[in-house]
């Protein structure tokens, strides 16, 4: 087997352990305990502060400037919101769940499996056929049939729903579909980081973060960012990709899955957005050089990442982001090339040697004019 087949191999058991754990925004805590039990043993350090963000300093002692790394861990989901007579459970959302996409689904709550409800086909008024429901209208069924039954479960209002989507593998092996893959996949990427990254000689010094509550608001990529205080930063995520017959790649998404990492040139989410140190760029582009790795080079203006608050933070941190691109965002079945975690991967190990002190981050110190 191939250097290359073993870290796709690696990527797919290391993704496919973490998406299975259910780390809705606020309750990543499954998430958070076994990073910190993967990174524990293959870095200098790991601290979790009291949000729930993960810090991973790959070589404490390290003298040069300070590179840090993120992933998020927080998947979308829902929340209970009240539990019925019936023992039937409304919810709300906790970040950008879509109702279309949750009606009929398994869905968790504390480890128990429910169903988002569906009205039978057979009395649906036309009208209903034809329109998505309000989140107000679904709910969730225990298989019980009390309010009493639900919290002999131990379920209580504020608790995660998260869907049941284990990852699973295509016709093409390679590709592999499922729940939480936004942004498991950038948190394996994180543990295999830190593991080639251990005992190297590096003229700067790395932190990996790992943060919460990205899908509700970028909360703890702040707090990590002012904790850390770093010269620079890279963000690792997913990004919604163009090629399907419902996404044109020039109108829509100009990024396709197993055609290399995402370099994101802009992005804009409401009223946050990101828009790409220059010289952070050209040293990106520099190593992707170096590594042999195509680049796709792209903007994302229907949502964001981390790197949209990490970059605010104190006096302004250069920040970059390497995304994979994902089919189906937001959904049971995001889709993604482990092909692309391998180079973006490779890609964010190359940047780790490449940073020291004579990387010129300033804002005049990129080609322009």
């Amino acid at each position: 087997m191939s250097n290359r087949e073993t870290l796709v191999e690696r990527i797919r058991d290391l993704l496919r352990e973490l998406a299975l754990l259910d780390g809705v925004a606020g309750h990543e805590h499954a998430v958070v305990g076994r990073l910190t039990e993967l990174l524990d043993p293959i870095s200098a350090s790991v601290d979790v502060d009291s949000f729930g963000n993960v810090f991973a300093r790959v070589n404490e002692h390290a003298s040069g400037p300070l590179l840090m790394i993120a992933a998020h861990s927080d998947e979308i989901g829902a929340l209970v919101k009240s539990i019925e007579p019936s023992g039937m459970l409304r919810f709300e959302r906790a970040g950008g769940i879509i109702e279309t996409l949750m009606i009929g689904r398994f869905v968790r709550i504390r480890g128990h499996r429910g169903v988002v409800g569906v009205k039978a086909g057979h009395i649906q008024t036309s009208d209903e056929r034809g329109r998505a429901p309000a989140m107000r209208e679904l709910y969730v069924d225990m298989g019980v049939d009390s309010a009493d039954a639900v919290r002999k479960l131990g379920i209580r209002v504020g608790d995660a729903i998260a869907y049941e989507s284990p990852m699973q593998e295509l016709a093409n092996p390679i590709r592999v579909a499922g729940k939480a893959l936004d942004n498991r996949v950038s948190c394996a990427i994180v543990v295999l980081l830190a593991e080639r990254l251990r005992g190297l000689d590096l003229a700067c010094s790395v932190q990996l973060v790992v943060t919460v509550q990205e899908e509700v608001g970028l909360r703890g990529a702040q707090i990590a960012t002012h904790r850390v205080n770093p010269d620079a930063a890279i963000v690792i995520d997913t990004v919604p990709a163009g090629g399907t017959p419902d996404v044109d790649y020039h109108r829509d998404l100009s990024m396709r899955i197993g055609d290399g990492p995402v370099l994101a040139l802009a992005s804009r989410g409401g009223s946050s957005g990101h828009l790409l140190n220059p010289a952070m760029r050209d040293f990106l582009r520099g190593c992707a050089a170096t590594a042999g790795i195509g680049l796709q080079e792209s903007l994302f203006y229907g949502g964001t990442s981390d790197a949209s608050a990490v970059h605010l933070v104190r006096d302004g941190v250069p920040t970059g982001v390497i995304n994979i691109a994902r089919r189906y965002s937001h959904s049971p079945v995001e889709t993604l090339d482990l092909g692309d975690a391998v180079d973006t991967l490779l890609l964010v190990e190359q940047a780790a040697k490449s940073f020291g002190p004579g990387t010129a981050l300033g804002f005049l110190s990129a080609e322009w004019g």
